[in-house]
């Protein structure tokens, strides 16, 4: 179990909230977050015409320790601290001109697995 600032609304106010995750997928790892925050592009996300389904937990800057490793996972072990961004396709124009944070992709933000699991 987890304690969590869920977004349930385009209102952005948050409800604190104990949910239940389940283990780390394929080329997947469980972190224990130590520290992490909420930015401007969260909140646009989530906010009034944002592409995050409801509800969601917002966050994609985190730093942490590795508590578990999905299947495939090789070059990180129980026990790493680590820190986290979102992902970047690393093709289009914008990965290929260094700056990921501004990626054509959307997929990162939809808050979700690719199977459509949370």
């Amino acid at each position: 179990m987890i304690k969590a600032a869920v977004f349930r609304d385009d209102s952005l106010k948050p409800s604190l909230e104990m949910l239940e995750l389940t283990g780390p997928g394929d080329g997947e790892v469980l972190v224990k977050i130590v520290a992490t925050g909420v930015c401007h592009t969260d909140l646009k996300t989530a906010g009034p015409g944002g592409r995050s389904p409801r509800p969601v937990v917002l966050g994609h800057e985190g730093a942490g320790i590795v508590e578990a490793v999905g299947p495939g996972v090789t070059d990180i072990v129980e026990g790493d601290h680590v820190v986290m961004s979102f992902t970047s396709c690393g093709a289009c124009p914008s990965c290929l001109d260094a700056q990921p944070a501004y990626c054509y992709v959307a997929d990162h933000f939809a808050c979700a697995r690719p199977d459509g699991e949370d």
